[in-house]
């Protein structure tokens, strides 16, 4: 560059982009077709009344152990293969916090150690987009509004 000619930076402000790279995540969740819940022998069925499908574990009782839905954990094994995930060993852990729609005040869920990781899902044309983690947790409830924003159960 000459001592006469000046560099000027673009106007639309794509400069300040330089030596940055674009991540974009997405968190995707997905319902497994189990005759039961994650974590109790209540049956997993949408669209029922309220409070029809509990038992002491899903209320979070004092004593009241969750066993692990079997079926759920071959279910989550098939979907780490389908992304070519290494299926491994795998903790749950309880979150602890509150939330209107989840009167337990704890969620059983994988973090630290989850079912899947280390994927890939291969698009048409060849490229591949990389699966960091495919995982198991505890849905929480569903807040129900009857008789409008008024009346709540």
């Amino acid at each position: 560059m000459s001592k006469n000619e000046i560099k000027v930076a673009p106007n639309d402000g794509s400069y300040l982009l330089d030596g940055y790279e674009l991540v974009c995540g997405l968190e995707v969740h997905v319902e497994l077709a189990t005759a039961t819940k994650l974590f109790s022998a209540s049956a997993n069925r949408f669209g029922d009344d309220p409070n029809t499908h509990i038992d002491p574990v899903t209320l979070g009782l004092p004593g009241a152990l969750p066993v692990l839905n079997r079926q759920a954990v071959e279910l989550a094994m098939r979907i780490g293969l389908a992304l070519n995930c290494k299926v491994q060993p795998s903790t749950f852990h309880r979150k602890n916090y509150f939330y209107p729609d989840m009167p337990k005040a704890y969620q059983i869920s994988q973090y630290d150690q989850p079912i899947n990781v280390d994927g890939w899902l291969e698009l048409p044309g060849g490229k591949s987009i990389g699966v960091e983690r495919a995982h198991l947790e505890e849905d929480t409830g569903k807040s129900t509004h009857i008789g409008g924003t008024g009346g709540r159960i």
